[in-house]
């Protein structure tokens, strides 16, 4: 049992971690996206270079499954990122 809980507070630290991390992240895009966003010389380009780039070919492939609407997902939300500021 002693085990069992080690495994999970292992677990629940790299959680932690890993929330530590996406929140850094998020901030700083946000900061990076609203100063690009302010100097550049149209509204929302990170958005529209995003959106070009994007449809030419995928900018990552993932290497695990993810199920079915999840580009869809993730696209939303890195979109939401990336025109804060504008």
């Amino acid at each position: 049992m002693a085990e069992i809980n080690e495994r999970v507070e292992i677990l629940e630290q790299t959680i932690a971690e890993l929330r530590l991390d996406l929140d850094a992240s998020k901030v700083a895009i946000t900061v990076l996206s609203s100063v690009i966003n302010k100097m550049g010389s149209e509204p929302g380009l990170l958005a529209n270079s995003y959106e070009q780039e994007k449809s030419s070919a995928p900018l990552v492939q993932f290497n695990h499954p993810t199920q079915e609407g999840y580009e869809d997902k993730l696209k939303e939300r890195i979109l939401a990122l990336l025109t804060t500021g504008n």
